[in-house]
């Protein structure tokens, strides 16, 4: 699949799906305001849109295309990783779970060197020392060695881990179209979400009135189907026309959004650490991109297709 070198549109489309990713905390935040529990509010951005896809597969299995199910093990450790990010979003500051969840330059590092045998470059290990450092910083970890980690903050940081191991996965498995992944991406994530309602360290506390389901399904099917499928279609379909490292960079939108816009909206705590963390762990992704790129030069395990999926879990 080819795409004119001199055209914008794909990054464009990845630019507007990675900022408004950065968004995301604004209408889940918004639904838990009107009184539903994180994980009700998490379970909700995964069932709704899935019920949303179940016409277009019928219209697959009529024709017998492939629904991109096989590889449920990637599918489980993205939606798993998503789901608890989204958790982590109601339950800790927006700037922590941004940063927390971001520290995934680290895991993926180690996962490269200790899994996949690759060699230990000084990119990969400044890479290493910026997203460990991030958290740090995030996690007020002194002299002490005492972390300063609630529920929030241990969801985003096991999210970036999962993450970094779904990717790994992706990275193994030949092409598939850009419906079967975001089909696979919200079929998945919706077991997950709802084995957190399941789960009593996240289960709902109370069970949740119907009266206020009814009232909140208009605007969880229109957030269904006018942002998280559009933004996840965006980010697969744009990710097949954009190199890796171009592809990381833009990336960072989501990072840099997501902690703007807390700071200007909340009144959450912002101060030198979160500036500290953010620019962290930002500088680890795009380190993480050079690296990258010279192992492709180097080292041509993984084809070009392997690389488009494994920047980002999306």
């Amino acid at each position: 699949m080819t795409h004119s070198s001199k055209s914008f549109g794909p990054e464009l489309v990845l630019a507007l799906s990675a900022a408004l990713w950065g968004l995301f905390w604004i209408p889940i935040r918004a639904l838990e305001n009107q009184g539903l529990e994180p994980a009700l509010v998490t379970s909700g951005q995964f069932v709704i849109p899935s019920i949303c896809l179940i016409p277009f597969v019928l219209v697959r299995l009529v024709r017998k295309q492939s629904l991109g199910f096989r590889h449920f093990d990637s599918g489980l450790l993205i939606g798993a990783a998503f789901a608890l990010y989204c958790v982590s979003l109601l339950l800790t500051d927006v700037a922590r779970a941004l940063i927390l969840f971001y520290v995934m330059p680290a895991w993926a590092t180690l996962i490269e060197i200790f899994l996949l045998k690759r060699r230990f470059t000084l990119f990969r290990g400044l890479a290493l020392l910026l997203s460990l450092g991030g958290m740090i910083a995030m996690l007020n970890i002194g002299t002490s060695f005492r972390l300063s980690l609630n529920s929030g903050d241990a969801m985003a940081l096991s999210a970036g881990l999962l993450m970094a191991f779904g990717v790994t996965r992706v990275r193994q498995f030949p092409e598939s179209d850009v419906f079967s992944q975001v089909l696979a991406f919200f079929f998945y994530g919706t077991i997950v979400s709802i084995l957190l309602l399941l789960i009593p360290a996240t289960a709902p506390s109370t069970l949740p009135d119907m009266d206020l389901l009814w009232q909140l399904l208009p605007w969880l099917v229109l957030m269904g189907i006018c942002y998280l499928i559009p933004i996840m279609w965006g980010l697969y379909w744009g990710s097949r026309y954009v190199d890796p490292g171009r592809l990381a960079i833009l990336f960072q939108l989501e990072v840099i959004i997501g902690i703007g816009s807390a700071a200007l909206l909340t009144d959450e705590p912002f101060g030198i650490r979160e500036i500290i963390g953010g620019f962290l762990v930002v500088s680890a992704g795009l380190i993480e991109v050079f690296s990258n790129t010279q192992t492709m030069k180097t080292e041509p395990t993984m084809s070009t297709t392997d690389n488009d999926l494994s920047t980002n879990g999306k």
